[in-house]
């Protein structure tokens, strides 16, 4: 039962997010992105259920993407946990920039998609591996990453507030706790997440945080960023924080 209700939201979600963005250019723009996926890759997954309801997540960061595209000089974009690679086809799309891209997991990415638009692709864990390029980014999308993080946010996102270019934005979404629930698997609060290198090697792919609008306004802080847009994003079930950051 519950199963069906979280696909009723989900349809229920992208006919709202047509209705109300279906005639931006932005949107259109997404969705000719995912269009191209599918047609380069032809995941199942991606196709039939992935593609719907990703955008319920970022939506905003789509948007202001579009918006930040009319005013700010971009040359490299960097996403970050970047799955299938809609929103860097979609920054390619929108800057003409080099893409560069880092996941766990390097079975997602189509290689049919790196070949075809160059996009730069590393398989590694931002919280505790070097990236292999020497370059800073004006771009750095995080998205449905934080609450993956194995560590204590705050390290790993001054890692990332240091690759921003000057004017760089960072663009993150996760899911907000007030409607999502606590994820006390793991930890009960925010400082009891050790820090990277602090003993654990293996790296586990849960969801091993949600954090309310307070603790996710403290970490931003404490990494040395500033809040420049917020939102909240519908979700598929339950919504998500929307914020675009840059360094203090």
């Amino acid at each position: 039962m519950k199963a069906l209700r979280k696909i009723i939201r989900l349809i229920r979600t992208r006919k709202t997010l047509t209705e109300i963005y279906g005639n931006e250019e932005w949107m259109t723009r997404l969705i000719k992105c995912q269009s191209e996926i599918v047609r380069l890759d032809g995941n199942p997954y991606y196709n039939s259920v992935y593609k719907d309801a990703e955008p319920a997540c970022w939506c905003h960061l789509a948007k202001w993407l579009a918006e930040d595209a009319k005013n700010l000089s971009t040359k490299r974009v960097l996403d970050i946990g970047c799955a299938y690679g809609t929103l860097s086809l979609f920054c390619k799309d929108l800057f003409g920039a080099d893409i560069y891209c880092v996941d766990v997991n390097p079975g997602y990415m189509s290689k049919s998609l790196i070949e075809t638009y160059g996009f730069r692709f590393f398989s590694a864990n931002i919280e505790v591996d070097e990236l292999p390029w020497r370059t800073s980014f004006d771009v750095i999308l995080l998205t449905e990453v934080l609450e993956h993080f194995n560590f204590h946010p705050v390290p790993t996102l001054k890692k990332i507030a240091g690759l921003l270019s000057p004017g760089g934005r960072l663009y993150l979404s996760t899911p907000d706790s007030a409607e999502w629930g606590r994820q006390k698997k793991y930890y009960k609060k925010v400082d009891d997440i050790p820090k990277p290198g602090a003993g654990q090697m293996q790296f586990i792919d849960d969801h091993i945080y949600h954090y309310n609008k307070r603790e996710i306004m403290k970490v931003v802080d404490d990494s040395g960023l500033r809040v420049i847009r917020f939102d909240y994003a519908p979700g598929v079930a339950e919504r998500h924080f929307n914020m675009a950051l840059a360094p203090k």
